[in-house]
């Protein structure tokens, strides 16, 4: 059976119209929006935390002038070690 009726549309509608157009425009634009703030929110949370910080351990004062800095023996309350750490301590 074939159907011959004249309800059927004469053209397919294409395309999109003009107020679906515009929609699919303003959400592709809040998408790009969003993700932009979201990368630029966690590229600034990052550089935040790699900031330099202050050194654990400050350089020591300069000596005072017309004194002479203090032995290695006397500054550490140790003896002096027989070996230079370059190997074995015996003489060959």
């Amino acid at each position: 059976m074939i159907y011959s009726g004249d309800d059927a549309p004469a053209k397919r509608p294409t395309g999109v119209s003009v107020r679906q157009a515009m929609w699919s425009w303003a959400v592709a634009l809040a998408l790009v929006l969003g993700l932009g703030a979201i990368f630029y929110g966690i590229n600034a949370r990052h550089n935040a935390q790699t900031a330099a910080k202050e050194p654990a351990i400050l350089a020591a004062p300069a000596p005072a002038a017309g004194v002479p800095a203090p032995t290695p023996q006397t500054s550490t309350g140790q003896p002096v070690p027989e070996t230079t750490g370059q190997g074995r301590n015996d003489a060959r």
